[in-house]
């Protein structure tokens, strides 16, 4: 019984199960005991991308302070640093959508493994390399083609029910959360820079076996062919021309979840100006001070994620008022961060930007994955994302300006971009986001009748 659920899960998800395949997704059959449930446990899929979620982000947090250390050495001020982040996000519109688009058509594990070889490259070009310029060509390689938490959000589209994937989002965000917390525990453990980047590769190749382990979906000859190193190039091709038609020719329910996701990133790069200022003038952080605020901001985070699918699960298929209360909680937070005069003051109004922001991301993607279909959820997550790099490019240069102009400036600038979004929101989602999740389940579950009445069609 617990086989045929298994199989009949992912036919649900449009893939078909291998002989090979039904045994990693019940893998009790196969063993007994305690041995074998925790072999069951650590083979599911849902756990299997939390673990290639976490575990890169561990790595990436161990090597942080040893990078900006090592920019500082080289004498890359703020300028320098500021490029970086401005060709980082640059590269990523380009690399995002190719990867999300690019997902749908050779398959999510492709597009992960890619990603993850890519963070390899870096990390060992970041090792071995002791001049700015190794700082330059490393950060190229992920930054266009290491989108792999764009790519696990499409693979719950795929492979969860509609009312699991809100929990499922939750746990992800939940393990990026830690492995950002864990970053700060594990640096004490690594002591030079080369260390710190050998041992974040290590992780890397630890979330490639995650990988390998999903689930493959069952292609023909004739995909096969299409997917060959020979027809590469029009793949690509074709997964871009498939992006830009999401992006300029997409249903009004996307352009609404685009303006959100893009104001939110562009309200978060604007404000980041003044958050700077804040914490090294107001309190003047120290490196240790930092330390404590990355991890309580990942703290927070993952904290949110533990209740975020409790609250959008209550408030059903119309996340309308749940979406308006999360910007005016994040308002509110910008504005008493931005005048806070305490620590308590700043630790607790962050908190309730955090908070906020945590459960509106899910949400957010909870309902990307309700209106998209099958074939076109990745390249939708892949615009998203670039939306939020298109705001990485433009957003701290308008926040420079309206700084330079008025010290509060930003502040005020993104308070009134928070209540525009809320006011779209009210408007635009009744009228085209919740009909458009309406068709999406109606989609997914003619689908699982049908699926269902063909296994038992087999099954007599």
């Amino acid at each position: 019984g617990t086989s045929t659920h298994a199989e009949a899960e992912i036919n649900g998800a449009g893939m078909t199960v291998k002989p090979e395949q039904k045994a990693k997704a019940d893998p009790i059959e196969h063993g007994t005991g305690a041995a074998a449930k925790l072999q069951s446990f650590i083979l599911r899929w849902d756990v299997l991308i939390v673990v290639f979620s976490v575990v890169p982000m561990v790595g990436f947090t161990a090597m942080q302070p040893y990078k900006l250390t090592r920019q500082g050495e080289l004498e890359c001020g703020a300028l320098c640093v500021g490029s970086m982040t401005s060709v980082s996000s640059a590269l990523g519109l380009v690399g995002a959508p190719m990867i999300g688009a690019l997902s749908d058509q050779q398959g999510r594990k492709v597009a992960l493994a890619l990603g993850c070889a890519m963070s390899i490259v870096s990390y060992l070009v970041l090792a071995f390399s002791n001049s700015l310029i190794g700082l330059w060509i490393a950060l190229i390689p992920p930054a266009l083609l290491s989108h792999n938490f764009t790519v696990t959000k499409a693979i719950v589209a795929d492979l969860a029910p509609p009312k699991e994937r809100a929990g499922i989002l939750g746990r992800l965000g939940l393990a990026v959360g830690l492995g950002f917390m864990a970053g700060p525990v594990v640096a004490p453990f690594v002591s030079t820079y080369r260390e710190a980047a050998l041992f974040a590769v290590g992780l890397e190749m630890l979330s490639l076996i995650a990988i390998r382990l999903l689930p493959d979906s069952e292609q023909s000859a004739e995909e096969k062919e299409q997917h060959s190193a020979s027809h590469v190039f029009e793949n690509i091709a074709s997964a871009i021309k498939e992006v830009i038609v999401l992006a300029f020719a997409a249903p009004p329910s996307a352009r609404v979840i685009l303006f959100v996701r893009f104001g939110l990133s562009m309200g978060f790069h604007v404000f980041y100006t003044v958050m700077n200022v804040i914490l090294r003038e107001r309190f003047e952080f120290q490196p240790n001070d930092y330390s404590v605020w990355f991890a309580f901001i990942g703290g927070v985070y993952a904290t949110s994620q533990l209740f975020a699918k409790m609250v959008i699960d209550r408030f059903g298929d119309n996340p309308t008022k749940l979406v308006i209360g999360c910007l005016c909680c994040i308002a509110v937070g910008r504005y008493v961060t931005a005048v806070a005069g305490s620590m308590p003051v700043l630790y607790v109004s962050s908190s309730l930007t955090i908070m906020a922001l945590g459960v509106l991301n899910t949400s957010i993607s909870t309902t990307v994955t309700r209106i998209a279909s099958h074939d076109n959820v990745g390249g939708l997550m892949g615009v998203l994302d670039t939306a939020e790099k298109l705001a990485g490019v433009c957003g701290p240069t308008l926040g420079g300006a309206l700084y330079a102009s008025h010290q509060f400036a930003p502040v005020v600038a993104v308070i009134a971009a928070y209540i525009t979004m809320g006011a779209t929101v009210w408007l635009a989602y009744p009228r085209f986001v919740l009909p458009a999740m309406d068709k999406g389940n109606r989609a997914h579950n003619q689908t699982a009748s049908a699926d269902t009445k063909a296994d038992k069609s087999k099954s007599e």
